[in-house]
């Protein structure tokens, strides 16, 4: 599975992948490309419910607003070249005028509707991915090629505008253009007919039929051109936005994230890194993207030249030949006005059709890559909501917890061909206190990720009282669990809020785990208690924590959960030696009557748990209490307690 993401739906729309990403059009045929934007608009209307009415309403209205001029101009031009009938000729003016008001007056309203609906997509667009992101299995949404994938889809849309906010206005072209080319082919259904039937001054027919052959190569010119032009361009400006997102995340981390970092401030003040930081966004971020700009703009000015040009080309020759057919009298002066409108009408709406499903076919290279993300399987046990069953052995969580039983656990990462994990075979009793000790890499962080059930074993399964782990729902399984993680979060709410991780809390409950974090007396100094907000981001009154007190927060929190099992790795890392003593003083009362997991680097630390395991090179090599571990001369755990010991002797 190294380095390979694969949608469960690509492989029924391409063939060929690996050629599929080094061609324009990824070899894939109009029929395969219409399926794409079938699927991207049924996913758009998953982003942005309702959206797209408002597109196809505002491309009707478009389309038929300048066919009420065309229409009403023909009439009146009739009617003066008639009989001049003054209530005939009010009646068309007023019906033009209140036509064209009252359809402008709706497309205002879908104008702002798309104008919302545009400015809405992007955070909506990124909800969207978020939680896809949620329900990812966890070891997936840690590979460097999710983020990747994820990069590419966000940067597609937020950096050029690709994606789904071209399939957006893109849409709307494309109905807008098919019911011009529909109208001026009705529009000039009569025109055509009197230009097969036109004579010439020698009175034979045909003459008509060669101006008719002239104006077809010329539509057929014109699109063909457009086609053309329109997919360098896009070329042009795919080469230099595909790499938009790296080139965005350089500028963003130099320039807005690392400059303005008070810990980064601190070492670029000290080494002078000022000039290199910036030299590094200029030359990978700014520079780039000015360069890839001015192709982009020469591309796009090439294009508008050619197209310049044939459309002034086809108005001469459309001006010459309704002149001529209106000088043989086959039409009349209303006619020639909607003969004019409807051949310039139609070679442009042609032009603009064949120019924007151009656009869409190659604006499907972005749609793959948000298709191969969506399409990433989801874990549906490991998230979810309350619905969720497990099979028989499921047990509600007031029943008598007897332990944990891990069978043979085994676990790879996706990307790689070692095991993290071999073989481990052990068993945990109720209420036992369990550490995990070993070199950086052993495996202890991922064996608490396994316990945790955001990684699934490669081999073996994990059973809580005889029942895998994975057969019980998800919020049942993590509504056991209390844990701080090594690299914890905390968010922008009060303080309260972030020890209850909820809105609604029970404010003894928080203060009693806030007094065993040892957090107590310090919120209680704060203005607002343990309604402060945390940090400034929101509030200008919020307080910022010291690392080892958003520490005891982290660990408040996870005793205000209460969960049957503890899972603590290194929980103590950011504290000074007071507060550490003050923690595992407490240790016994925090986890009185659970299963707690302890990972720490502190051997000291594992006096106050039954049992240690000792991991080395993804294996369990040891497992005994501390006093029979130290004990065994030569062997991991003496050797990791005497390499610690020997400071403080």
């Amino acid at each position: 599975m190294r380095g390979k993401i694969r949608g469960k739906g690509e492989k029924s729309l391409l063939k060929g992948n690996a050629k599929a990403a080094k061609t324009r059009k990824n070899n894939r045929s109009i029929s395969e490309d219409f399926t794409l934007v079938c699927r991207g608009i049924r996913e758009f209307n998953k982003i942005l419910p309702g959206q797209m009415r408002h597109v196809l309403f505002k491309s009707i209205l478009s389309a038929c607003i300048p066919l009420v001029a065309v229409f009403a101009s023909a009439w009146i031009l009739n009617e003066l070249a008639g009989e001049w009938r003054k209530e005939r000729l009010l009646f068309l003016c007023l019906f033009a005028v209140v036509t064209t008001f009252v359809l402008s007056a709706l497309k205002y309203v879908q104008d702002a509707k798309v104008a919302v609906g545009y400015s809405c997509l992007f955070s909506a667009h990124e909800i969207c991915l978020t939680q896809k992101n949620h329900r990812l299995p966890y070891e997936i949404l840690e590979m460097t090629e999710t983020e990747r994938l994820r990069e590419q889809v966000s940067g597609s849309i937020s950096v050029s505008g690709a994606g789904m906010a071209s399939l957006y206005w893109d849409m709307e072209t494309v109905i807008k253009n098919l019911l011009r080319v529909t109208a001026s082919i009705l529009l000039g259904a009569g025109f055509i007919r009197a230009l097969f039937t036109a004579r010439n001054m020698a009175g034979e027919t045909g003459g008509g039929g060669i101006f008719f052959a002239g104006l077809v190569f010329l539509s057929g010119t014109c699109v063909y051109i457009s086609c053309k032009m329109a997919g360098k361009h896009f070329i042009t400006s795919f080469e230099v936005f595909k790499e938009g997102a790296k080139y965005q995340r350089y500028g963003e981390f130099y320039t807005m994230n690392y400059l303005k970092d008070e810990n980064a401030a601190m070492d670029a003040r000290i080494f002078s890194q000022e000039g290199i930081i910036l030299r590094e966004s200029q030359e990978k971020c700014y520079q780039r993207f000015a360069e890839g700009k001015r192709r982009e703009i020469r591309a796009l000015d090439r294009y508008d030249g050619v197209r310049l040009f044939f459309t002034c080309f086809s108005g001469i020759l459309v001006y010459v030949l309704v002149g001529w057919m209106a000088l043989l009298g086959k039409i009349c002066a209303g006619e020639v006005v909607a003969a004019y409108a409807a051949v310039t009408m139609f070679i442009s709406a042609l032009s603009e059709l064949s120019e924007i499903i151009t656009d869409l076919r190659n604006n499907n290279e972005h749609l793959l890559n948000f298709f191969r993300f969506v399409d990433l399987p989801e874990d549906l046990n490991g998230v979810g909501d309350n619905t969720e069953k497990g099979n028989t052995g499921m047990v509600e969580k007031e029943h008598d917890f007897k332990g944990i039983q891990f069978d043979h656990v085994s676990f790879r990462y996706p990307e790689s061909e070692d095991f993290a994990l071999c073989d481990i075979n052990f068993s945990v009793r109720a209420g036992e206190k369990l550490a995990f000790v070993g070199e950086n890499g052993s495996g202890k962080t991922t064996l608490v990720k396994l316990i945790c059930r955001l990684y699934r074993p490669t081999q073996g399964r994990i059973l809580l009282d005889g029942v895998d782990i994975w057969s019980y729902p998800h919020e049942e399984y993590k509504k056991r669990l209390s844990v701080v993680f090594q690299d914890f979060s905390l968010f922008a709410f009060s303080i309260a809020e972030n020890v209850a991780a909820s809105n609604t809390y029970d404010k003894k409950l928080v203060e009693h785990a806030l007094e065993a974090a040892g957090l107590l007396e310090k919120v209680s100094r704060l203005p607002e208690g343990v309604n402060q907000p945390l940090f400034h981001y929101f509030c200008e009154d919020g307080c910022d924590l010291s690392g080892g007190e958003a520490q005891k927060l982290a660990i408040a929190r996870a005793i205000y959960k209460d969960g049957d099992i503890m899972v603590l790795d290194e929980p103590t890392a950011a504290l000074d030696p007071f507060a550490e003593a003050d923690i595992y003083k407490h240790f016994g009362a925090m986890s009185e009557g659970k299963t707690a997991f302890l990972v720490s680097h502190r051997l000291s630390s594992c006096q106050n748990c039954d049992r240690v395991a000792v991991f080395f090179a993804g294996r369990l090599v040891q497992l005994g209490s501390h006093k029979e571990l130290v004990l065994q001369e030569g062997k991991e755990y003496a050797r990791l307690w005497e390499a610690q010991a020997q400071y403080y002797r």
